[in-house]
């Protein structure tokens, strides 16, 4: 009997069988391994993937602004361009302001308060002198530059901006209640009654034409007026934006004795000559009426000037001409800078396109 069972225990106790259960041991081990190996991947993913979210949204959500927008960075015809130019935007940590001027004409320095005040750029916090400047608004509070060219600054060439943490949040929509209509309760049959013949009713008549607008004043080149601009084609595309008839008048802002308004016919237009012109007026502001419909062409015969841009070509329709109606009830007589449509360079939509972006970057790398 004991020998019996003592044979039993042996086979129990066998090193196969030992080895078998070890083998398992291991495996279950192993499995456990790999198991924390492939979370601490996950987990190292997860982190990476934060990361670049955060890089993205911080780069998504800065806008680069172009100082002056077409106007660029010069000595300004208009002492308060650039204060209106800062007045409908909103700056926050991480934007851009970029400065394009003629190098060599100007600068971009930054400086402390009462330097812009005073005009002063003895003492600046920085100064650029490598056109096109990018300068990144890396804190929030205020900011201040001018141009430290001999007056320059005293002329207008100076931009002050207030630079926000964070985007202001939206307004919440103010919600509108509807009221529901009450329900009558259907009448009984007996008090029911035939309903009457339906009568014929003749049709509201069409309602005619909306008569032609009265005449307006366009400021030529609204805040910029009339000067030498940095782009080319800045007058060409300021008469393509406005629509002109006969009666319409067009205002010519400039610096005395540093420019002119010829009326020229179209040759000597595009050969920017000024002899022999159709009229020509040199004490701002000049004011003409468009008498006649047809194409009506104005240059600056200071020299150089018509050749870099200073040119402008205007289309007149007749008075009779139907014009679309307004946006708005009210049209202003002339255009103002705060009723221009804003940069590109300021694109809340851009910011969140490319959050968007970010987003589904991300859902790809979890998915793959």
């Amino acid at each position: 009997m004991f020998k019996f069972l003592y044979s039993i225990n042996t086979q129990k106790l066998s090193p196969s069988s030992t080895k078998s259960y070890n083998s398992k041991e291991l495996n279950h081990k192993g499995d456990l391994r790999t198991s924390n190996q492939i979370m601490a991947v996950g987990f190292n993913r997860m982190v990476v993937l934060l990361v670049v979210v955060a890089t993205l949204w911080r780069c998504s959500s800065a806008a680069t602004y172009m100082v002056g927008d077409s106007l660029g960075w010069i000595d300004p015809p208009n002492a308060n361009i650039y204060t209106d130019w800062a007045s409908n935007k909103t700056f926050v940590v991480g934007d851009i302001l970029v400065f394009n001027f003629a190098t060599g004409r100007h600068d971009a320095t930054e400086v402390t308060k009462s330097a812009y005040d005073s005009c002063n750029g003895n003492n600046p916090i920085s100064t650029e002198s490598n056109s096109p400047v990018r300068i990144t608004l890396t804190s929030a509070g205020n900011r201040h530059f001018i141009c430290t060219i001999p007056g320059h600054c005293n002329n207008g060439q100076k931009l002050s901006v207030t630079v926000r943490a964070t985007s202001a949040p939206a307004p919440s929509p103010v919600p509108v209640s509807v009221p529901t209509p009450s329900i009558s309760p259907e009448p009984s049959s007996s008090d029911r009654s035939p309903s009457p013949t339906p009568s014929f009713t003749p049709s509201s008549p069409v309602p005619s034409p909306a008569p032609a607008r009265q005449p307006m004043t366009y400021v030529v080149g609204d805040s910029l007026g009339w000067s030498v601009p940095n782009n080319p084609s800045f007058y060409e595309s300021w008469a393509r934006d406005n629509t002109f008839v006969v009666g319409d008048i067009l205002e010519f802002n400039f610096v005395v004795q540093t420019h002119n308004v010829a009326k020229v016919t179209k040759d000597n237009y595009g050969s920017c000559t000024g002899e022999s012109p159709i009229s020509i007026s040199t004490d701002p502001p000049v004011r003409i009426t468009l008498s006649e419909p047809g194409e009506h062409f104005f240059i600056c015969t200071v020299a150089g000037h018509c050749n870099i841009g200073q040119k402008l070509a205007v289309n007149v329709a007749g008075s009779d001409a139907t014009t679309p109606p307004p946006s708005s009830d009210t049209v202003p007589s002339t255009p103002s800078p705060a009723t221009a449509p804003p940069p590109p360079s300021a694109a809340p939509s851009v910011r969140a396109s490319a959050f968007s972006a970010a987003l589904l970057a991300v859902a790809v790398a979890l998915v793959f």
